[in-house]
């Protein structure tokens, strides 16, 4: 925490696209409380890298050869833990990161030695599980850490995302057969599952215990809070996996005390039922959008996620603006805002998921959508959307 009087930390940030930039700028005045501002590298006091960039290591590698001393901090999805640098999961806590830049400011140094990363690869179709190890450690030789040439603007800003939203072939959306390739049930999942079960703690304000072939998941309505013994890593493997008629066999929900639950279980194991519930869904879709809704008639929503806590997906900022505005198609919001369908299809997923967006089905509701809007390169949205968060 910063406290009264103490100046802001200088920093310098690298490997982030014009708007993640912004926002990093933004995160450090408000929920990071003014512990640090963003300034040129020449007077920075500490460096901070996305090192899920396609040139983070090049970028790491020039940041040490140019001020040697001069401290690292590494964000990134993945578990990093490299020598002498200093490691921020994504999406970054305001907490964790205040922490981590007042001890670099105090000169505190960790004694730990750690090993080089392992480069973020995607996932391809046909590939089997040892390919893509193979394919992992291929490219942790140094030959393979070669300077990669120049990609484009878009694939720049996936940085890790494509691992866990993977990525949807040329679809023709108005052939049912096609569309049908873009689409996922959440009841032949976990997700399913676990929202039901959400709903019956919450109905009978009692915390309860879902029971699977997997891990149990405790679920504390009184709090909105649910406890499993997994990591995010292995979360996101069972998420994705379409479970069979012998899974729904084996799951069972029961009532649980509290308080008596609770007692001994590790504290790092809790999350916000809301943050739990939307990054599940982001992978259970995988890009895809739901079952139930349709690609082809507007959705709208009722109020912007809190993205302060939630697990970040590209557009999302963009996506959340455009469709508070008015209701939008899904297949319009990929054109108006020119992205990707799965960023679109995920956030839909999550925020279906979190009952924060609903779909128009009469056909007055369709003709009041408004038209959408014509693109203007010259005209700044995400710095209006970012006006609006600060509230100016």
């Amino acid at each position: 925490m910063k406290k009264a009087g103490q100046a802001p930390i200088k920093v310098a940030l690298y490997g982030m696209d014009p708007r993640s930039y912004k926002t990093m700028e933004l995160y450090l005045k408000g929920p990071c409380r003014g512990i640090a501002e963003v300034v040129s590298e020449g007077d920075a006091l500490i460096d901070i890298i996305d090192a899920d960039h396609a040139t983070a290591g090049d970028i790491l590698a020039a940041c040490r050869q140019k001020v040697p001393q001069r401290p690292i901090v590494l964000l990134s999805l993945q578990t990093l833990k490299i020598e002498n640098t200093h490691f921020v999961q994504k999406p970054v806590n305001a907490e964790q990161l205040m922490e981590v830049l007042n001890q670099l400011a105090r000169g505190k140094k960790t004694k730990e030695v750690l090993a080089p990363p392992v480069p973020v690869v995607k996932q391809t179709r046909g590939t089997t599980d040892s390919d893509q190890q193979r394919i992992v450690a291929d490219n942790s030789r140094p030959e393979a850490r070669q300077p990669q040439r120049k990609r484009s603007t878009v694939e720049n800003n996936e940085g890790g995302y494509t691992a866990f939203l993977g990525t949807l072939p040329d679809i023709d959306f108005n052939d049912p057969e096609q569309l049908l390739t873009a689409s996922y049930d959440a009841k032949s999942h976990l997700l399913h599952y676990v929202l039901s079960a959400y709903k019956v703690a919450c109905h009978q304000g009692s915390a309860q215990q879902l029971n699977s072939i997997w891990k149990p998941l405790l679920i504390f309505p009184d709090t909105r809070q649910v406890w499993l013994d997994a990591d995010d890593k292995q979360l996101r493997v069972f998420a994705g996996v379409e479970q069979n008629k012998m899974f729904a066999s084996n799951i069972s929900l029961v009532p649980i005390d509290a308080g008596t639950v609770k007692e001994g279980k590790a504290k790092d194991k809790f999350q916000d039922m809301e943050a739990f519930v939307w990054k599940l869904t982001i992978w259970t879709s995988k890009g895809r959008f739901p079952v139930g809704i349709n690609p082809a008639l507007p959705v709208f929503l009722r109020h912007w996620p809190n993205f302060t806590r939630l697990l970040l997906i590209p557009d999302a900022m963009r996506i959340t603006s455009l469709l508070l505005k008015g209701a939008y198609t899904p297949l319009d919001i990929i054109k108006v805002l020119n992205i990707k369908p799965q960023y679109v299809f995920a956030f839909i997923s999550a925020c279906h998921s979190l009952g924060i967006l609903g779909q128009s089905q009469r056909r007055s509701d369709l003709m009041l959508t408004p038209e959408p809007p014509k693109a203007n390169k010259k005209q700044n949205l995400f710095s209006k959307i970012l006006n609006k968060l600060r509230g100016d």
